[in-house]
C-alpha cells in the first residue's frame, strides 16, 4: 500500500521523538546572531545582516555561520563553505553542519552532504525548538519527509514565521500547494514582510489563483526589491505567462544580486528552450555542467517549459538527461513518468514512477500515478483505426458503440478542416470515476468543473457514469477534446489557450447547435453590464478561474466571427502563424490581413448584430424589482414587455397564486425574449408543467421539446416528453426524446431497448441494432425479450445465422417464448 505525508502527525515517529527527548543529554539554542541575521535576510535587510554578523563575537562559533549565511545569500558559496566547515568540524550537530550539508547538496556535493545530514537527522535530543527545526531541515535534505513532517508538527505552536515558511516549502517541494497555503499564510500571520512566505504563497498560488499570485510577488518586490529570490521567482511568473523577455530581465538581475549559482544557470537552460527549442536547452545546460556536473537541474528546468508547452516527446527526452547526470533524483524520474503518460507510453511511464517511489515514498504525486495506473491496467483496450480507446470493463461494451463512430467522424471532419493528421494513434481514456480522471491528468483528486482533456495525442475524459445522469454531454466532451488534438498539431503545439480552447467549443456547436452555447445567458447579462473580454483580454481571462466559463464561450465567439470572415483557411493559417512563432499582431496580420484592434472592432460589430436584442432582455432591471401586489408586477410588466427577468417574476408570481392561465402570457414573452433558458425554473419547463396540470399533453410535448432544443442535456424533460409522446403516439417526439436520453444516459437498458424498436419500425435496422446492443451490454430486465429484439434486427440485416444463434440464447432463458420460438423457425425458413 503507497501512503503519503500529509499535516497530521506520523504517530509512531512522534512517539519516537517524545520518548528519545525525556531525560536526554540536550544542546543549546541557536545563536542570537543567526537568527538576527536570518530574520534581516529574511526582509531584504542585506546591509543590516552584514552589520549583525560583522560585529558579533569573532571567538563564537556561530559567528562564522552568520557570515557564511550573508555569503550564501549573495552567492559566495566558496567562501561560505570555507566558514563552515572549519565550524562544522568542531561541532558536527550544529548549524554550521547543517548549512554545510546544505550548501553541499545545492552545489553538487551530494555524498559530502548525505553523510553530514544523515547524522543531523538522527539526532534525537531536544532542547528548544531550534533542535526540532535543525532536524526538520536535515530530514528535509535527505528526503526524509515523514520524519521532517513529524518535526515541523512539533514546531507548530511555536509561533514563528521562519518554521512555518520552511514546513510550506516542504509541502510545496512535494506538490502539496494546498497545505503549502496553510502554513505560509500562517507565516504571514506571524509577520507579513516575511518575504520568504511572500515568495513561497505567490508560488502555491500561482495555479488557483494568477492574480493573487502575482500581487504577492509584487509585494515581495516592494519589501525587498534587491533580495535575490524575488527575481528568481519573477522568472518563473513570467516564464509561465510567455514573457520570455522579461524573465531573460529578471534573471540578469537574479545574476548581478547573486551571480554565478546554478539556479541562474538552470534558468537559463529553460529560456533556452523557450526560445531554440532541445538544441537552445543543450547548449544552455554546458553552464550547469560547468558548476555541478551531476546537477539534473538544467534539464529538468527545460523540460518543464517544454510540458509547459504540451511537447511532451521533447520534455521526456529532457526528463531522460537530467536522469542520466542524477538517476537519484526523485522529481526526474517522476518528470519522465508524467510525460510519458502523456505521450500515452503508460508502460515506460510506470517504470519510471516506480523509481521515483523506490527513492521518495511521500510524494502524493507519484503514488497517485501509479495507483491510476493500476486502474487503467483492468480497463478493456479497444484499438480502432488512428485510435486506441480504454474503456472500463463494465461500460466498454455500451460506450464503444457511441464513442467508435464519433471518433471516425471527428476524425473526418478535423483532418480535413485543419489539413493536419497526427502520426502516432490517439489514446482516448474514459473514466467512470471521476477521481482517476481527475488524478490521471493533473496527479490529485478533485478538479472540479472539468470533464475532459487533451495532452496533444492522449484524451483522458469523464464517463457517463462519473457524474449524475444529466449534469453533462460526454459525447460533446470527447468532440471538444479530439477537436484540440488536430488545433494543437496544425500550431506545433503552440496554438494559445484561447483559441485552442475557442476552437473546441465552436466545433461542439457545428456539430449539434445545442452544444457549447449552455452560457448564452450568462454571457447576455455579463455584455449587459460591460464585463465581457473582447479580443485583447481573453488571454487573461483564461488565467483566472473565476471567469473561464465565459472565456471558454466567448472565445468560440471569437472564432466563430473570425470563421464566418475568413474561412477555414483563414483559421489554418493563423494556427499555422503560431506554430511559426508569431504573436497575436503578427498573426492576425498574417492570416487575417487585419491588426488586432482592426479585429477587436469587428468582433463587436458581431456580438452586437448576435446578441444586442438579448442583451437588452437580461439586463439587470433598474430600478430593481420589490415584492408587490399581483398588480403592481403586472404594471411593471406590462411597461417592461423587453424585460426577461420582469416577465419571469410576474409569470412566477401568478403560478405562486395558481393563476396559471394567467401565468402563460408572461412566461410566453420570457421565452420568447430567451427561447435558451433553460432549467426547471425556465419559461419553457414551466409552461410545460402548466400544460400537464391542464391535461393539455399536446401543449406539454411542444414546451418540453422546444425547452430540450437548448437543455440537451436536461434528461429529467427528456424522459417527460419520451413519456407524454408515447401516450400520445407522437412517434417523432418519441424518438428525438429517446435518442436524447440514449446520448446523455447510455447506461438506461429500457430506452435503448425502445429507441431500437422505434428504429425498427422506421426499417434503421443497423441503428437498432446498436441500441439492443447497448441494452444487452447494460443489462435489461428481461434478457430473453432483448435478445429476441437483437435477432429480428439481425434476420432484417440478412444475417440469419447470426440471428439464429441469438434467438437460441434467447430460448435458453425463457424456453416457452412464442415470439422466440416463431423467430427461430424463421430463421430457418419455415
Amino acid at each position: 500500500m503507497r501512503t503519503a505525508i500529509t499535516r497530521s502527525v506520523m504517530l509512531p515517529v512522534a512517539l519516537l521523538l517524545a520518548v528519545v527527548s525525556i531525560g536526554a543529554q540536550v544542546r543549546p539554542s541557536s545563536s542570537q546572531s543567526i537568527q538576527q541575521v536570518r530574520t534581516a535576510l529574511a526582509h531584504g535587510d542585506l546591509t543590516g545582516a552584514r552589520v549583525i554578523a560583522q560585529r558579533a563575537d569573532a571567538a563564537d562559533p556561530a559567528t562564522a555561520v552568520a557570515l557564511a549565511l550573508v555569503d550564501m545569500f549573495e552567492g559566495r558559496d566558496a567562501e561560505a563553505r570555507t566558514r563552515l566547515a572549519a565550524a562544522a568540524n568542531t561541532d558536527p550537530l550544529g548549524e554550521a553542519s547543517l548549512e554545510l550539508g546544505l550548501l553541499d547538496r545545492r552545489t553538487g556535493r551530494v555524498d559530502d552532504a548525505w553523510r553530514r545530514l544523515d547524522r543531523l537527522a538522527a539526532v534525537r535530543t531536544f532542547a528548544s525548538p531550534d533542535d526540532y527545526f535543525r532536524l526538520a531541515r536535515a530530514a528535509v535534505g535527505v528526503r526524509e519527509f515523514f520524519l521532517a513532517n513529524d518535526a515541523f508538527q512539533r514546531l507548530d505552536s511555536t509561533p514563528s514565521a521562519e518554521y512555518q515558511t520552511a514546513w510550506a516549502d516542504m509541502f510545496l517541494q512535494r506538490h502539496q500547494p494546498g497545505d503549502a497555503v496553510v502554513s505560509y499564510r500562517r507565516a504571514l500571520e506571524y509577520d507579513a514582510t516575511w518575504v520568504p512566505a511572500l515568495i513561497g504563497l505567490s508560488r502555491a498560488l500561482a495555479d488557483e489563483n494568477p492574480p493573487a499570485s502575482r500581487e504577492l510577488l509584487q509585494k515581495a518586490l516592494a519589501q525587498a526589491p534587491k533580495h535575490p529570490d524575488v527575481h528568481l521567482a519573477l522568472v518563473e511568473q513570467q516564464l509561465a505567462a510567455e514573457d520570455v523577455d522579461a524573465a531573460e530581465a529578471s534573471l540578469a538581475t537574479f545574476a548581478d544580486l547573486r551571480p554565478g549559482t546554478i539556479d541562474e544557470a538552470a534558468w537559463r537552460t529553460a529560456v533556452a528552450y523557450k526560445r531554440d527549442g532541445l538544441a537552445g536547452a543543450e547548449t544552455a545546460a554546458r553552464a550547469v555542467a560547468a558548476i555541478d556536473p551531476r546537477s539534473s537541474l538544467g534539464y529538468r528546468a527545460a523540460g518543464e517549459q517544454a510540458a509547459r508547452q504540451y511537447r511532451f516527446d521533447d520534455a521526456a527526452a529532457l526528463a531522460r538527461k537530467a536522469i542520466a547526470l542524477d538517476p537519484n533524483d526523485p522529481l526526474a524520474q517522476f518528470n519522465l513518468g508524467l510525460y510519458l503518460m502523456r505521450t500515452g507510453d503508460e508502460a515506460a511511464a510506470r517504470t519510471a514512477l516506480d523509481l521515483a517511489w523506490e527513492l521518495d515514498r511521500s510524494s502524493p504525486f507519484t503514488k497517485n500515478l501509479l495507483d491510476v495506473l493500476d486502474v487503467v491496467d483492468g480497463f478493456e483496450i479497444v484499438p480502432h483505426g488512428p485510435f486506441i480507446f480504454k474503456f472500463a470493463k463494465e461500460e466498454a461494451a455500451v460506450l464503444r458503440a457511441y464513442a467508435l463512430p464519433l471518433a471516425d467522424e471527428a476524425y473526418r471532419v478535423f483532418a480535413e478542416r485543419y489539413g493536419v493528421r497526427p502520426d502516432q494513434a490517439i489514446l482516448v481514456e474514459v473514466f467512470p470515476k471521476h477521481d482517476d480522471f481527475a488524478v490521471r491528468t493533473l496527479g490529485l483528486p478533485g478538479l472540479v468543473g472539468a470533464l475532459g482533456a487533451c495532452f496533444g495525442r492522449v484524451v483522458t475524459m469523464d464517463s457517463p457514469r462519473a457524474r449524475p445522469p444529466g449534469e453533462f454531454s460526454w459525447q460533446a466532451t470527447l468532440w471538444h477534446e479530439l477537436a484540440h488534438v488536430f488545433t494543437l498539431h496544425a500550431s506545433e503545439f503552440r496554438v494559445p489557450r484561447w483559441l485552442t480552447e475557442g476552437l473546441s467549443v465552436y466545433e461542439e456547436h457545428l456539430r449539434n447547435p445545442a452544444w457549447g452555447r449552455e452560457l448564452t445567458l450568462e454571457f447576455a447579462r455579463e455584455l449587459s453590464a460591460k464585463r465581457t473580454f473582447g479580443v485583447k483580454n481573453l488571454p487573461q481571462a483564461f488565467k483566472r478561474p473565476e471567469s473561464l466559463g465565459l472565456a471558454y464561450f466567448e472565445a468560440s465567439l471569437l472564432v466563430e466571427h473570425l470563421v464566418a470572415e475568413n474561412g477555414d483557411a483563414g483559421v489554418r493559417t493563423l494556427l499555422r502563424a503560431y506554430g511559426a512563432g508569431a504573436d497575436d499582431a503578427a498573426a492576425f496580420s498574417q492570416a487575417f490581413g487585419q491588426s488586432v484592434d482592426e479585429v477587436e472592432a469587428s468582433f463587436q460589430t458581431f456580438v452586437e448584430a448576435r446578441y444586442g436584442t438579448l442583451r437588452n432582455a437580461m439586463a439587470v432591471p433598474s430600478p430593481a424589482i420589490e415584492a408587490g401586489t399581483l398588480a403592481q408586477l403586472r404594471t411593471r410588466a406590462a411597461a417592461e414587455p423587453g424585460n426577461f427577468a420582469v416577465q419571469m417574476t410576474l409569470g412566477q408570481a401568478l403560478i405562486k397564486a395558481e393563476d396559471f392561465a394567467g401565468a402563460r402570457a408572461p412566461l410566453e414573452r420570457a421565452a420568447a425574449l430567451a427561447p435558451m433558458a433553460s432549467g426547471e425554473a425556465s419559461p419553457r419547463a414551466l409552461l410545460a408543467t402548466i400544460a400537464e396540470m391542464q391535461k393539455d399533453v399536446a401543449r406539454a410535448r411542444r414546451e418540453w421539446r422546444a425547452l430540450l432544443q437548448y437543455d440537451h442535456t436536461n434528461i429529467v424533460a427528456a424522459r417527460k416528453l419520451a413519456a407524454l409522446a408515447a401516450q400520445d403516439s407522437a412517434t417523432d417526439d418519441e424518438d428525438f426524446a429517446l435518442a436524447l436520453i440514449a446520448e446523455v444516459d447510455p447506461f438506461d437498458a429500457g430506452v435503448h431497448v425502445k429507441l431500437g424498436r422505434r428504429l425498427m419500425a422506421t426499417r434503421d435496422f443497423a441503428a437498432a441494432l446498436v441500441e439492443f446492443d447497448a441494452a444487452l451490454a447494460v443489462g435489461p430486465a428481461n434478457k430473453a425479450e432483448a435478445r429476441t429484439d437483437r435477432a429480428e434486427a439481425l434476420l432484417a440485416l440478412d444475417r440469419r445465422d447470426d440471428a439464429r444463434r441469438e434467438v437460441m440464447l434467447a430460448l435458453q432463458d425463457a424456453p416457452t417464448y412464442a415470439r422466440a420460438q416463431d423467430l427461430l423457425l424463421e430463421t430457418m425458413g419455415r
